[in-house]
């Protein structure tokens, strides 16, 4: 099969071209502020495209690049927030500790990551898996010295993909739990929460505000989020900057929508990002400092919901907040990335295996005991 790598101005106009652009003609990190990578983009055949990161060692990365601040530093700020037993948080603390040194001795940040938007979840397109074989060839010949990288695939909808990888040499690594969303309206209406969600929505009153109207609120929803993930949460998260929200908007890479309150202030959004069939949301945002009977998240996801029952594609609703969208109908489905390293050296491939035997053997358990 052939492989060829393009420049933003050799694709066709839409979303690889627009994502390509502002990635390759500015510094990704003038987009995304702790985003240190190389952009470029692989065509597969006749009409399959994806966006590729390349790394060395580039410290103080975000995990939507890095193994190393995804399995390490990123894993800290998660197990704090969300195992609350200190019996359990302590031998896991000084496991990830010791994953930290490993990563690091076994240059884990050395990769080429595949179909890479450089978001907390990566949809793929309608791919059937064809020319795994000769896009490994090609990366192997460009970077023989880089880890071979496909994240965000999940049990639900990449089952076929992920046998069709490990048939071709890669290994499986468990990354986290997602929650799918592939229901009718009427069979989601059924969860109570849901009912209850929809009042607590009528009760508080607020204005919603299209994509078209978010033009003008761009600035709050970029506070809005960086109130929810990177201060409550993880500076490890993508720090997106104004410019990347701006341009997002103007060329619908990121569909957007959101709630204002009777003095025309924007309270919550969501960012939406859609390829294929699959629905993402890797932008969210809301006024932290609200009380919570206010149902400002619920706002949030509930406009996400609609959008997905109109458009009547797939949802993947990302890990975080397990219990509220298990309860309003989500299913849990764990999350791996498929890594290729026969070409690397010894002491690199033991680093993966051990990261794989961690991940897939105790995080992964872990994870869907307290269903995380």
């Amino acid at each position: 099969m052939e492989i060829k790598w393009l420049n933003y101005n050799e694709l066709p106009k839409g979303l690889y071209q627009t994502f390509a652009e502002l990635f390759t003609v500015t510094k990704p990190d003038e987009a995304i502020s702790n985003v240190f990578t190389e952009v470029s983009v692989m065509k597969v055949g006749d009409d399959t495209y994806f966006p590729v990161t390349k790394n060395d060692v580039e410290l103080k990365n975000s995990f939507v690049c890095s193994p190393y601040t995804a399995y390490a530093l990123y894993a800290k700020d998660e197990l704090k927030a969300k195992v609350p037993n200190w019996l359990l948080r302590l031998p896991l603390l000084l496991i990830i500790r010791f994953i930290d040194i490993f990563l690091k001795f076994g240059n884990i940040d050395r990769n080429v990551h595949v179909n890479n938007f450089l978001l907390s979840t990566n949809p793929y397109p309608d791919w059937d898996g064809n020319g795994i074989s000769d896009i490994t060839a090609t990366i192997k010949e460009k970077y023989p010295k880089h880890a071979i990288i496909f994240r965000s695939l999940n049990m639900y909808q990449h089952k076929h993909l992920i046998k069709l990888f490990e048939e071709n040499k890669y290994q499986k690594i468990g990354s986290r739990q997602v929650y799918i969303y592939d229901t009718d309206y009427q069979s989601w209406f059924k969860h109570q929460n849901n009912k209850c969600d929809k009042r607590i929505i009528r009760k508080q009153q607020l204005q919603y505000v299209s994509h078209e109207e978010m033009e003008n609120y761009l600035e709050e929803a970029l506070e809005l989020y960086n109130k929810l993930y990177l201060i409550k949460y993880s500076t490890y998260n993508p720090q997106f900057t104004l410019s990347y929200f701006q341009k997002c908007h103007k060329d619908n890479i990121i569909y957007f929508q959101g709630y204002i309150d009777a003095n025309q202030k924007l309270k919550t959004f969501s960012g939406l990002f859609i390829l294929g069939n699959t629905i993402t949301s890797p932008l969210v945002g809301y006024d932290t400092a609200a009380p919570q009977k206010e149902g400002l998240y619920i706002h949030a996801i509930h406009s996400i919901m609609l959008y997905k029952f109109k458009s009547e594609k797939l949802l993947n609703l990302s890990s975080g907040a397990a219990q509220f969208k298990r309860l309003r109908g989500g299913l849990p489905s764990v999350e791996y990335s498929v890594v290729y390293t026969k070409h690397l050296s010894l002491k690199r491939r033991l680093t993966w295996h051990i990261l794989q035997f961690l991940s897939n053997k105790i995080g992964i358990p872990i994870m869907e005991k307290y269903e995380l």
